[in-house]
């Protein structure tokens, strides 16, 4: 597919030989999304709905945008690959440092081509070239936590009070006999058994339950390239925490804790967490990004936060029509909670 100044878009349903070409200008890239590396990509995206938008020139990767494509009320609908239960986060458009520009250009190019579409992207990173590229205006949808590590006792940049905790949590747990092991690849099936057991005791965890054999398939990978690690904190006799985490470029990106809700194991999930971050930081990690979600547990680990950003927009009648319907529905359910809050809100100051 031309488009201008001789670059050409390719549209294909893995990218197969351009793997390591695509992970290489990720690497590149101002926030390099653990969720657009292509062993991740491979396993989290169906081939048969795959529409990896790929922007060439002289068959050289400048850059491109994976998407999946369905449809929606008859209208053709993209959204970012493994988008949904799994919540990928930071992404955006792929491109060569100084071709911006270009592959903005490009995309735009294909999104406007004659015909009707729609896009829903959900985690999009803050100041995404993609958004720029498109018609629309991205809301803020959640917030990512993370911190700049340096090197040295990741600790002393906490506050006293969380330093003494940790401090005392590890030695009980580490008295108790357990102990803290990063998995390695052939491990991954027996630590996600236990991931499978202590999510089960969680309410609301029945969605991740359904994907955990992609995402087991996806770490098993990943971990094998030496771009994710699986660690657990466990006993001789029980496994009470497991995380997962992203480590390329640099990144400790912290993707699910489970735990243990036993009182007797208070604290492992806090005490795997950190035995994680230390371990990231002798490695040469340089941030700690706790990812999509403001959960108060996090403020202990980390004191900056990036924006995780979603955009609708539409091409054609029939798209732009979906895409009003959907900001009329949200606005609407806006209204009726505010509604309902502010009738709450005078039954309580009524008079019994």
């Amino acid at each position: 597919m031309p488009a201008p100044g001789g670059i050409s878009l390719l549209v294909v349903d893995e990218l197969g030989p351009r793997a390591a070409e695509w992970d290489s200008l990720l690497s590149q890239q101002p926030l390099p999304s653990p969720f657009l590396r292509s062993a991740w990509l491979r396993r989290v995206t169906d081939p048969a709905a795959a529409e990896t938008v790929l922007v060439l020139e002289e068959g050289r990767l400048l850059g491109g945008v994976p998407l999946v494509r369905d449809r929606l009320l008859g209208v053709p609908r993209y959204r970012f690959a493994g988008q949904g239960v799994l919540c990928p986060d930071h992404l955006d458009l792929l491109a060569a440092p100084g071709r911006e520009a270009d592959v903005q250009r490009a995309l735009r190019g294909w999104f406007t081509a004659p015909g009707a579409r729609v896009l829903d992207l959900t985690g999009l990173a803050q100041g995404s070239r993609l958004a720029d590229a498109l018609p629309g205006t991205a809301a803020a949808l959640d917030l990512a936590p993370y911190q700049p590590l340096d090197e040295g006792d990741y600790l002393a940049s906490r506050s006293s009070n969380f330093r003494r905790a940790t401090r005392k949590a590890d030695r009980r747990m580490t008295e108790d006999g357990y102990l803290h092991t990063r998995v390695p690849a052939d491990g991954v099936a027996a630590a996600f058994a236990e991931l499978r057991r202590l999510h089960e005791t969680r309410d609301g965890r029945g969605p991740l339950l359904e994907e955990l054999p992609t995402l087991q398939a996806a770490f098993a990978d990943l971990v094998a390239r030496d771009e994710a690690r699986v660690d657990v904190l466990a006993s001789p006799d029980e496994v009470v925490a497991v995380s997962l985490a992203f480590t390329p470029d640099e990144r400790l990106s912290l993707y699910q804790v489970a735990r243990s809700l036993d009182r007797a194991h208070g604290s492992a999930g806090t005490v795997l967490i950190h035995r994680v971050i230390v371990d990231a930081v002798e490695a040469g990690a340089r941030e700690l990004d706790m990812l999509r979600g403001d959960e108060p547990y996090k403020g202990s680990f980390v004191d900056h936060s990036r924006t995780v950003l979603r955009l609708r927009a539409g091409h054609g009648l029939a798209a732009r029509a979906v895409v009003a319907g959907w900001h009329a529905a949200v606005s609407g359910s806006r209204r009726l909670r505010s509604l309902r809050d502010r009738a709450d809100a005078w039954r309580r100051r009524r008079p019994s």
